[in-house]
């Protein structure tokens, strides 16, 4: 795994969810995410604390559509002439993905944790870079994150909410009453939305260091 392209692909991602939503307008669009959210209360947006900023913002990048684009599909669209780093987070992006991961084992010198898929059916284990997680993670601790998958490296998004350890066959009942209950005919924002509701009632701290 390269830690230095990790940390490159990284800083692209994180340039673009501050640029994007200046370059089209994120408050445009929030009316409609704080609805699919369920986080709408008239013309009130309610957060219960600053991480779920990122569970916004991730929204409004991977989810949200834009005449049939997500807002990063938009963005590559309008821009023929994308440095290679910025190809290479968009391509990952497109791929990516949200579940519930399952931590299996920590790596604080490599820099990454190893993780199943829960949502998914699939028991091989995923080998992801993330820094923050391989110094604060425990094995059994589930996230709820976007996966990037890049030709040498898997990584997560900044957006996760953590779930404490020999939770998740009670997260998981839990998990497919909740996504019923979400009204959209896209199973992918019927997951997104289910975890961000399931991580407000029982996420855990956010681990960081």
């Amino acid at each position: 795994m390269s830690l230095k392209e990790y940390r490159q692909v990284r800083r692209v991602g994180m340039r673009l969810s501050e640029e994007i939503p200046e370059i089209y307008g994120l408050d445009d669009s929030l009316p409609q995410i704080a609805r699919d959210l369920g986080i709408s209360y008239g013309k009130r947006i309610l957060l219960e604390n600053e991480n779920e900023i990122n569970f916004l913002v991730d929204f409004y990048l991977h989810e949200f559509l834009s005449n049939g684009r997500t807002m990063l599909e938009r963005y590559r669209d309008d821009r023929p002439n994308l440095a290679p780093v910025e190809i290479q987070y968009l391509d990952a992006a497109k791929a990516s993905y949200t579940s519930l991961f399952k931590v299996t084992e920590v790596n604080p010198k490599e820099n990454c944790v190893t993780a199943v898929d829960l949502l998914n059916s699939s028991d091989l284990p995923l080998s992801v870079i993330n820094v923050n997680f391989s110094q604060t993670a425990q094995p059994n601790y589930v996230l709820f994150s976007r996966l990037l998958p890049y030709e040498k490296f898997n990584a997560f998004s900044g957006m996760y909410a953590a779930f404490d350890e020999g939770s998740d066959r009670s997260l998981l009942k839990r998990y497919k009453v909740m996504k019923k209950r979400v009204k959209s005919d896209r199973d992918s924002v019927q997951r997104f939305v289910a975890c961000f509701k399931l991580n407000r009632i029982l996420g855990i701290t956010a681990l960081t260091r």
